[in-house]
C-alpha cells in the first residue's frame, strides 16, 4: 500500500494504528522504568483477586501489548533467546523450581523469577523503544529526584514516601542509630538506599551527550549523592561509596585528569575548612561520626566515642558480622536443599542468636544451599568479568558506568542482604548488555592533505 495524503490522514489506516501503538509502548515502557526505579515495593494495587506492586502491574501491561500485538511477543522470546546471559541463568532458575517443589514454597520460585523475568523486558525496553542515551538519561532524571528527596527527608525525619504505605509486612518505619535518623527513601530500609545510591553515583559522571565520562562532571548531583550517603548511617554503604569515588576518578577519560586532580586538591581543602567550622555543630559532629565510625570498623579503633557513638554496639555488629561466616557449619540446614524464602530462619551459633543475615550471598545459602548460591554467583562473575573485558576491548564510557555500579553493588551485598534492590542491578546490566560494543580504534590525526599515511587531494575522491 503507498502512503497518500488520504491514507495517512485516515485514523483508520494501519500505518497510522501502528504509529499508536509505537506511541503508547513508549509510555507504557517509560512508566514501566519509572515503577522500577522510584515506586516503593509498599505501595500496591488492591484487587479483589490479588495484588500487585507498580512493577507487576507494569510488567502485566507490557504482556497485554504482548498479547495484543503478536510480533512483539516473537521479539521478546527472541531477545531472551539470543542474549548468552540466559544460558548462565537456567541453573539458578532450575535451583529456584526444585526448591519451589520439594519446600512447596511458592515464593522461593515467584519473587527471583519475576525480578529476571523484568530484567529480561528492560532489555526488550530498551533495544525496542528507549534506546541506551534516552534510558540513561531518564534514570539521572530519576536520580536527582531521589537525591533531593533524601534531604528532605532528612529534614523532616520521615521518608516522603512513607505516604504510600497500603500494604503491611514491607513497611519497617524510621531508623535511629546514636541518637539520629537513618533516612531510607524508596526502600524498605537504609541499608537498602545505600545499595540504591552505590549503583546511582557512577551515573553522575556520565556524558550522555559526548559519551564521556568524568567523575567531575555533575558535581552538584555527586555531592548531592554523597550527602544522603552519608545520611544512610551505613558505614559499609560509606566505605564502599569512598571506594567506588576513587575508582570512577581513575577511569575517567584521560583528559579530564589535570583539571580532576585540581578539582580534587581543591575539594578536600575545602572540607577540611568546613569542618573546621562546622564542627562545634550537629551537622559538623554527625558527619565526623561516621567518618570515625568507619574508622573504627576497619582498624578497631574507638575514635567515634568523640562524637557520641555506641562503640560497645558498633563492636557487637562487626562481630555479629563475623559469626555470620559460621552459617555454612549449622548442621540442621541442608547443603543441597535451601529453606526456601517463606521460612524464617533463626539459630544459636557459639552462644549467640543468629537472625538476621547481613550478606546476600550467606541469605542465598541459606534460601537455595550450595547449588543456589554458586549457580547466582556464577551469573554475577559472567556478568562482571565480560563488562570488564568489554570496557577494555570498546574504551565506552558507558560501559565503563555500568562496570563500576554493577561491582560496587555487588561488592555491597557481601554486607548486606538484597532487600528488594536487585532490580537496580538488573537495570545496570541490561544497560550494559544492549550498549555498543564495537572494538575501539584509535584515531589517527589527518593533516590538511594527508591521512592515515594516505596523500588526499581535493580532485581525488
Amino acid at each position: 500500500m503507498i502512503i497518500t495524503k488520504d491514507n495517512f490522514l485516515n485514523p483508520t489506516s494501519k500505518y497510522m494504528k501502528a504509529s499508536r501503538v509505537r506511541t503508547s509502548f513508549d509510555t507504557v515502557a517509560v512508566l514501566f522504568l519509572f515503577a522500577l526505579y522510584i515506586m516503593p515495593q509498599y505501595f500496591v494495587f488492591v484487587s479483589p483477586a490479588f495484588n500487585l506492586t507498580s512493577s507487576r502491574l507494569m510488567t502485566v501491561a507490557i504482556f497485554l501489548y504482548f498479547i495484543l500485538d503478536g510480533n512483539r511477543m516473537l521479539d521478546f522470546a527472541e531477545v531472551i533467546r539470543k542474549e548468552k546471559v540466559t544460558y548462565v541463568l537456567i541453573p539458578y532458575i532450575m535451583v529456584i523450581f526444585y526448591t519451589m517443589v520439594l519446600r512447596r514454597d511458592m515464593n522461593a520460585f515467584l519473587n527471583p523469577f519475576v525480578e529476571i523475568l523484568e530484567f529480561f523486558l528492560f532489555i526488550y525496553c530498551i533495544k525496542s523503544t528507549l534506546g541506551i542515551d534516552r534510558t540513561v538519561k531518564l534514570i539521572i532524571y530519576f536520580i536527582y529526584f531521589l537525591a533531593i528527596l533524601g534531604i528532605v527527608e532528612a529534614v523532616i525525619k520521615v521518608s516522603p514516601f512513607s505516604i504510600m504505605v497500603n500494604t503491611t509486612g514491607l513497611y519497617t518505619g524510621r531508623y535511629v542509630r546514636s541518637g539520629h535518623y537513618r533516612i531510607m527513601s524508596n526502600c524498605i530500609h537504609s541499608l537498602g538506599y545505600g545499595e540504591l545510591l552505590v549503583t546511582a553515583i557512577p551515573f553522575s559522571g556520565y556524558d550522555v551527550e559526548k559519551k564521556e565520562f568524568n567523575v567531575f562532571r555533575r558535581p552538584v548531583l555527586l555531592v548531592l549523592l554523597i550527602i544522603n550517603v552519608f545520611m544512610t548511617g551505613s558505614r559499609s554503604t560509606l566505605g564502599i561509596v569512598m571506594m567506588e569515588v576513587v575508582v570512577m576518578f581513575v577511569l575517567s577519560d584521560l583528559k579530564f585528569l589535570r583539571q580532576n586532580i585540581l578539582i580534587l586538591l581543591g575539594l578536600v581543602a575545602s572540607f577540611v575548612v568546613l569542618m573546621i567550622g562546622l564542627m562545634r555543630t550537629g551537622i559538623g559532629r554527625y558527619i565526623m561520626l561516621q567518618l570515625a565510625s568507619l574508622l573504627d570498623s576497619v582498624f578497631w579503633t574507638e575514635f567515634s566515642a568523640r562524637f557520641g557513638a555506641d562503640v560497645l554496639l558498633l563492636r557487637q555488629s562487626a562481630a555479629y558480622r563475623d559469626l555470620l561466616k559460621k552459617v555454612f557449619t549449622v548442621d540442621w540446614l541442608n547443603p543441597i536443599l535451601g529453606i526456601g524464602r517463606s521460612r524464617s530462619f533463626q539459630t544459636i551459633i557459639d552462644g549467640r542468636k543468629v537472625k538476621s543475615i547481613d550478606s546476600f550471598y550467606i541469605a542465598e545459602y541459606i534460601r537455595y544451599a550450595y547449588p543456589g548460591m554458586i549457580a547466582y554467583i556464577a551469573f554475577l562473575l559472567y556478568m562482571l568479568v565480560n563488562n570488564l573485558k568489554d570496557a577494555i576491548k570498546t574504551r565506552s564510557s558507558v560501559i565503563r558506568v555500568m562496570l563500576i555500579a554493577g561491582l560496587f553493588y555487588c561488592v555491597q551485598m557481601y554486607v548486606a542482604d538484597s532487600l528488594m534492590t536487585l532490580k537496580y542491578m538488573y537495570m545496570v546490566f541490561a544497560i550494559y548488555l544492549c550498549a555498543e560494543k564495537e572494538p575501539y580504534k584509535k584515531q589517527e590525526t589527518a593533516g590538511r592533505y594527508f591521512a592515515s599515511g594516505k596523500r588526499k587531494s581535493k580532485y581525488v575522491r
